[in-house]
């Protein structure tokens, strides 16, 4: 295949893959609430919005373990986040988005 072909095959894959992006998320049937407030929705919105959005972080549901290696991560990467304030951000995090009762562990993340 020439060199234009490629190019011309790669826009036209970036166009379709545009397209099914911006295209409407099927309609559900509850709108996911607002955090709770408290300290850790605090620490969780003054540290973790720099990397990605904290809706990412609401959208998730997992063991205290889990959430605790998840702080460990993020702290890892360069999350400046105290011990204290993992403390705080994981018991918050347990206490609102617990692991579905009965749902396997996620798998590793890398």
């Amino acid at each position: 295949m020439s060199k234009p072909a490629i190019a011309v095959a790669m826009v036209a894959l970036s166009l379709i893959a545009m397209r099914a992006l911006a295209a409407d998320p099927p309609a559900t049937s509850a709108t996911p609430a607002a955090p709770p407030p408290g300290p850790g929705l605090d620490l969780i919105n003054q540290r973790c919005g720099f990397c990605h959005s904290t809706a990412q972080v609401f959208t998730q549901h997992k063991s205290a373990d889990a959430w605790a290696a998840t702080v460990q991560a993020m702290a890892d990467r360069g999350a400046e986040v105290s011990p204290d304030e993992m403390k705080v951000i994981v018991d918050y995090l347990s206490k609102n988005y617990p692991a579905a009762p009965g749902a396997a562990p996620p798998a590793a993340s890398h």
